[in-house]
């Protein structure tokens, strides 16, 4: 029924939007619940298109979909960044999470300062955490951070790289180098062996790509075997040691705390840091249990001259190319040098970091080691790399191993 005009309260237009919107009421509802619904779909919807999208563009979409799925966390992804620099074989690339913490980051570094403090670092805080499998030139250093280091003989070159290069090759008896990209790879959520097996796989694949990318010309690393993780290295009594990478430490004479000890083999083929560890286990007066007593290391590469191994050496290894590359030998520590296949290699043979430990007893006043006791710690170490060292020469196609020279025994003792 029509409304009267005593009825009609006002203009025209007015009362004909009211007749409308009585006559249509329901539909009006229904609309409004309608946007409703489709405003609250749109907002669920939106954060996983966000998530599919950033996945699929970072590192220029070269990140493997099931593998990142593994590594990532619960968190909503937030953003992406990639950056490439041509002319000095720069990448680097970042995928964060919604609270602005990094999922994965992938970074390149060409010799150079940057590349000798990361590396002066890595060495500074015991590497290897874990060596990896399959002849993968690199390892763990902490868990979640790999470093690889893939040939890179084609390959730009830094400013600084460039400089000693020219220099080598005005030398006459100047010797090939092997050049390599360091490629740092991180995923900092990783734990589980799944997780472990699809952070090598993201690492490798990626140092592929950014090989590629940069024109370095060497070959493609293998892909992980199904599975395979970074390996922390087999513990095993000391006597079974013997005729492994860590042999030395088996065959040679060793501090009393050592010698019913448990030897850490973690060295793999191809890999870039391996690491032999003697440690105490049982109860000894000098020792604690699962104590270090003696850590030989082999590193292969130019890694600069700022490693203090373990972080604890009074001086860093002379581990730097040419005339500052050399073998030495201190109370602390022996260092001997070599060539393997195109790449400088270094041995070296250091005291744990709680042995010899004179001062450990609350209470007890440091006393310094007697010049005969400093002496015979010199010629273990020695006795230790020279092992090591010839053992690693076996084993591989090494030459030019340089000892350093025999300690001068004291003239009387103290």
């Amino acid at each position: 029924m029509e409304l009267s005009a005593g009825n009609r309260t006002g203009t025209r237009l007015e009362d004909q939007v009211k007749d409308w919107s009585s006559r249509h009421r329901t539909g009006l509802v229904v609309a409004l619940w309608a946007v409703i619904v489709l405003l609250i779909v749109g907002y669920s919807v939106r954060e996983p298109v966000k998530d599919w999208w950033l996945a699929r563009e970072a590192c220029g979409g070269q990140l493997p979909t099931e593998d990142l799925e593994i590594v990532r966390t619960d968190l909503r992804l937030g953003k992406t960044e990639e950056s490439f620099d041509a002319e000095t074989g720069t990448y680097s690339c970042v995928l964060r999470n919604e609270n602005d913490r990094a999922v994965i980051s992938v970074d390149t570094y060409p010799a150079g300062h940057d590349r000798d403090q990361l590396l002066g670092f890595a060495g500074s805080s015991r590497p290897p955490d874990a060596v990896l499998p399959g002849g993968l030139p690199g390892f763990e250093e902490d868990p979640g951070i790999v470093h690889l280091m893939p040939e890179c003989p084609h390959g730009v070159l830094s400013a600084t790289e460039k400089r000693e290069a020219e220099k080598r090759e005005a030398e006459e008896k100047a010797v090939p180098e092997r050049r390599r990209l360091l490629v740092r790879t991180r995923t900092p959520s990783v734990h589980s062996p799944a997780e472990k097996a699809a952070m090598l796989r993201l690492a490798v694949r990626m140092t592929n790509v950014v090989t590629e990318k940069a024109g370095c010309g060497g070959k493609p690393l293998p892909a992980p075997a199904d599975g395979a993780v970074p390996d922390e290295g087999a513990l095993v009594p000391r006597a079974r040691a013997k005729g492994t990478a860590c042999d030395a430490l088996a065959t040679g004479r060793v501090p009393a705390a050592g010698r019913d000890g448990e030897v850490r083999i973690a060295i793999a083929d191809g890999g870039i840091v391996g690491r032999c560890t003697l440690r105490a286990t049982e109860a000894y007066p000098d020792a604690r249990k699962g104590m270090s007593i003696v850590e030989l290391t082999s590193w292969l590469g130019d890694w600069g001259p700022r490693v203090h191994e373990m972080g604890s050496d009074p001086d860093p290894l002379p581990m730097g190319r040419g005339a500052a590359r050399r073998p030495a030998l201190t109370e602390h520590r022996a260092w001997a040098v070599a060539r393997c296949d195109g790449d400088d290699v270094g041995f070296a043979a250091r005291w744990g970091q709680d042995y010899p430990d004179r001062h450990r007893k609350p209470g007890t006043t440091y006393v310094p080691p007697t010049e005969a006791e400093r002496y015979e710690q010199r010629v273990l170490l020695r006795e230790y790399v020279s092992a090591f060292g010839a053992d690693q020469m076996r084993r591989g196609a090494c030459t030019d191993l340089e000892l350093p020279e025999k300690p001068e025994k004291p003239e009387r003792s103290e």
